[in-house]
């Protein structure tokens, strides 16, 4: 680099130099730019290259790890959600025989209790009958006393009322 700038002067022998002439120095001052850009500026366009290609390549890195955790979530939430839809069908089919079963049991107990309100009417209704006789009976007799007295009383005479109450004392041992 060195021999490349002393060459560049006027002061080397036989060398080109440098001009300041604008129109007959522009090319030889566009190559040695060139030159320049090239030696030191592809060390830094090199650097800064490699360093987009590391980020790139890093990015893509996570990007494959998103999409790897991502893909490994969704085998999990299909696992979870198969998980749910079968437990929620044995719930279902529980719940369907639990209702069978209950359905069963309501009408067991319906029948027994129309059985027992049955029961309960006849003996009710049994009840109600022996009341009902007997106070026909206790009517009856009370009308049966009713006549008798009637009829003792139209045809006792104090004669026959006498007579009757000497046999009763007599039999009552007197």
């Amino acid at each position: 680099m060195i021999n490349l700038l002393y060459l560049a002067t006027e002061k080397a022998v036989g060398g080109f130099g440098i001009k300041f002439d604008l129109l007959g120095s522009n090319i030889v001052n566009l190559i040695i730019i060139i030159v320049f850009l090239l030696v030191y500026g592809s060390k830094f366009l090199n650097n800064i290259l490699a360093q987009r290609r590391d980020k790139i390549a890093q990015e893509i890195q996570e990007a494959d790890n998103y999409a790897n955790d991502a893909a490994k979530a969704l085998a999990t939430a299909k696992e979870n959600l198969d998980q749910a839809q079968a437990q929620a069908k044995k719930i279902k089919t529980d719940a369907q025989a639990t209702a069978k079963n209950l359905k069963v049991e309501i009408l067991a107990q319906g029948e027994k209790e129309v059985e027992r309100m049955k029961a309960t009417a006849v003996q009710e209704l049994d009840s109600e009958r022996a009341k009902v006789v007997a106070q026909l009976k206790r009517q009856v007799a009370i009308l049966a006393l009713e006549k008798a007295e009637q009829d003792l009383r139209s045809r006792l005479n104090d004669d026959l009322q006498g007579q009757l109450i000497s046999r009763a004392v007599d039999q009552l041992g007197g």
